[in-house]
């Protein structure tokens, strides 16, 4: 991104879609959540409609936009269009946060459904798999304890190989 001052988007920068008409909805969602902030909004120059939200979750950031309605009338329509049915996605996104337990239950009162439940994993992470009222799924994480790959792959469950 060229705008001067907007340093959160180096790297690789995300859309989620919602139907037109929930970004303001599917922001307040990720706020309450995911306990974040909202840096900036994106506003249409002719409708003064806010398309776009930016949600900053610790270092990362994610921007909640409107789908256009004519992507979504039009199935063959090429980009975005909104998720399929709830939990019926080609993509999870992953959110490390500090804490799980707390993060989850945010999402759930603020309106998601558990796909996971919260469990310590193998490798050293608290987890849960929830998805939320626009049907995109997260896998949050905590770190809980940190493993050396050598202990990992002792486990004898998926090995993990450092490239060379």
């Amino acid at each position: 991104m060229a705008i001067r001052g907007i340093t959160s988007r180096d790297g690789i920068g995300l859309s989620l879609f919602v139907p037109h008409g929930r970004q303001n909805e599917a922001a307040a969602f990720y706020l309450v959540a995911f306990a974040a902030n909202s840096p900036r909004h994106w506003i249409h120059p002719k409708t003064g409609e806010i398309t776009a939200i930016d949600i900053m979750v610790g270092d990362a950031t994610f921007t909640v936009c409107a789908v256009n309605p004519k992507r979504d009338a039009d199935p063959t329509a090429p980009g975005p269009c909104s998720v399929p049915p709830l939990g019926r996605a080609s993509t999870i996104f992953q959110l490390c946060v500090e804490d799980i337990d707390d993060t989850v239950h945010r999402a759930v009162a603020a309106g998601a459904t558990i796909r996971t439940p919260v469990e310590d994993a193998d490798w050293g992470d608290r987890v849960a798999t929830i998805i939320d009222p626009f049907g995109h799924i997260w896998a949050l994480a905590s770190i809980n304890r940190e493993i050396s790959v050598a202990e990992f792959n002792a486990r004898g469950n998926v090995q993990l190989i450092e490239a060379a």
